[in-house]
């Protein structure tokens, strides 16, 4: 029984030695030491871009989003970059954003990240990026203080003439709300209403006494 517990107790040492010095000789102070099957929490992952092999099927592993699918708060811009798509903008694109003070201030400071290299901070196409340029358009002037802004949104969106597309630099909101600071640049004045500028006006329907008022 004395033996037995004499090999107990230098088998319980050496195990602690053992295990003392195996800690102190990590060459990286961040490794966990040795893992127990890491795959159950460490799975492999593919590299990106790589084609691979799952279950004899040949897999890429940039996998596309089903056809027809579009992601979370985004919407789609269906007009096409020609002509007509151009045009139809003007007509059927309407700012959904208030023209108030606090839409067109947050426009204003988009406007100072993204355009005013070339617009200038009074939209006469005068940035530094526009005077060496040339051909800037004023957004006063005859041919423009008028634009619609569906077309200013379109033009955003796919580029025109010397600016090219901001699409990817500017969510669906902000180029809306630098088209509200734009408007300022063209003459026009924000509201305090929250309102949509582009609502068309109900009818008001006056109800008669005696009679119905008219489907």
């Amino acid at each position: 029984m004395k033996i037995s517990m004499k090999y107990l107790v230098l088998g319980s040492v050496a195990l602690a030695a053992v295990s003392f010095f195996a800690s102190c000789d990590k060459m990286d102070p961040n490794s966990p030491g040795v893992e127990y099957m890491p795959d159950m929490y460490r799975s492999p992952s593919y590299e990106t871009n790589a084609i691979t092999t799952f279950r004899g099927d040949t897999v890429s592993c940039n996998r596309l989003p089903v056809a027809g699918t579009i992601a979370r708060g985004f919407m789609p811009y269906t007009l096409p970059n020609d002509t007509m798509g151009y045009r139809m903008s003007g007509i059927t694109m309407h700012n959904p954003l208030p023209n108030t003070p606090e839409i067109v201030e947050q426009g204003k400071i988009i406007y100072g990240k993204f355009c005013v290299h070339c617009h200038g901070k009074s939209g006469q196409g005068d940035g530094k990026v526009g005077l060496i340029l040339g051909g800037m358009p004023h957004y006063d002037d005859a041919a423009h203080k008028d634009l619609p802004e569906g077309k200013m949104f379109h033009s955003i969106t796919y580029g025109k003439n010397l600016m090219g597309s901001h699409a990817s630099q500017l969510s669906v909101d902000d180029r809306w709300k630098v088209i509200r600071y734009v408007q300022t640049l063209q003459g026009k004045k924000e509201t305090a209403s929250v309102t949509d500028s582009t609502a068309a006006a109900k009818p008001a329907v006056k109800m008669l006494k005696g009679k119905k008022a008219p489907k």
